[in-house]
């Protein structure tokens, strides 16, 4: 009977545990798979927005030297002109395509459309806060993102790769869409900076004005 009891006990353990390793292989599986998906898109979307809630996402120098001052500020004047009407349009581009991308695969319901108005608006959105507040632009940024990423995890079955594929497939009939996008941002982001930069050097001829009456 005892011997009985034992070769039961043996067998009950032994199929627990090929059960539960068995299991655990697909469980683990899938558990690290959805983990490093949610870290790799959380990284991304953590420099994308930072870097987009820059308000000087890139620096001109123009302070005026001692020499040569014209020439240091026409340069100057040159190097703003480049940076934003040639620099500016390639990260705008780049920042379409990172959040579009991640719009295009995440979003379930809405159009080719849709997806690309949301994705220029956020963008635009975060540009125009930039210049009041860095902080709330960052927030502005990363606001839609994280909250598809939510969507994502609570109904996993929101994403579709038929229809992924399916959007792609007809993006090319939106390319002017997208470069109408791109020009009215790069338009914009150049008159606020112009705007900036006016603010800027009026407050240094106000301050500069005050010194003499201080002493």
């Amino acid at each position: 009977m005892l011997a009985i009891n034992l070769f039961s006990w043996k067998s009950n353990t032994s199929s627990f545990f090929s059960f539960l390793f068995n299991n655990a292989y697909q469980d683990l599986g899938s558990l690290f798979f959805y983990a490093i998906s949610v870290s790799l898109y959380a990284v991304v979307i953590w420099h994308f927005y930072r870097h987009l809630g820059k308000r000087a996402i890139f620096k001109v120098d123009l302070n005026e030297p001692k020499i040569l001052s014209f020439l240091h500020r026409f340069w100057g004047f040159v190097q703003f002109l480049v940076r934003s009407l040639v620099i500016f349009p390639i990260i705008t581009t780049l920042w379409f395509l990172v959040l579009g991308g991640f719009l295009l695969v995440l979003s379930k319901s809405q159009n080719i459309e849709q997806i690309l108005l949301m994705s220029m608006t956020v963008i635009t959105a975060a540009r125009i806060t930039a210049y009041y507040n860095e902080d709330l632009a960052k927030d502005v940024a990363k606001l839609v993102p994280f909250a598809l990423l939510g969507v994502f995890i609570v109904d996993p079955t929101y994403f579709s790769i038929d229809i992924v594929i399916q959007k792609i497939n007809s993006l090319p009939g939106y390319f002017y869409l997208i470069i109408q996008y791109i020009f009215a941002l790069v338009t914009l982001e150049f008159i606020l900076r112009s705007l900036y930069r006016i603010k800027l050097l009026t407050k240094k001829i106000s301050s500069e004005n005050k010194k003499p009456d201080r002493e």
